[in-house]
């Protein structure tokens, strides 16, 4: 009888444990969700410490998917994010498909949002139509590779 119970017990609490991993967001579902108000936009060590920002570590997040997945994701930041975010998802962009970058260039050279950015310890606001030109040159990220 025992051993009835007990096997019940597990198979329910197994029951339980797996309804909740299935409902549990996934990392890049978090990260997407940070990354859309991330406060600065930022590659390489900032701050004091030379410490990797929090949106950098979040876009390595969205860059560890399938590709297909990565540029939806991106796409999806470009049309819903801050200005930070859309500056993510264009460099992200630039990198896996530089023809939709160059459509998205034209609408981000026409916005007048500004950008928090951060270089090492300096923090500006910058017109995201500055951002993206920067992006275009191949000013951001130096040093940085995909890990796709």
């Amino acid at each position: 009888m025992l051993n009835r119970i007990t096997l019940k017990c597990f198979a329910w609490i197994t029951l339980l444990l797996c309804s909740i991993s299935l409902f549990a967001d996934r990392p890049l579902d978090e990260a997407m969700k940070r990354l859309s108000n991330v406060e600065v936009f930022a590659f390489g060590g900032i701050g004091r410490a030379g410490q990797t920002s929090k949106g950098e570590i979040d876009f390595r997040i969205v860059l560890s998917e399938p590709q297909p997945v990565v540029l939806s994701a991106f796409e999806k930041l470009y049309a819903t994010g801050n200005s930070q975010a859309k500056s993510y998802a264009l460099f992200g962009i630039r990198k896996l498909k530089p023809s939709r970058f160059m459509e998205l260039l034209i609408s981000a050279k026409a916005s007048v949002d500004n950008v928090e950015v951060m270089r090492g310890c300096i923090v500006t606001r910058e017109p995201l139509r500055d951002v993206a030109s920067q992006i275009d040159r191949g000013e951001w990220g130096e040093g940085f590779k995909s890990r796709n």
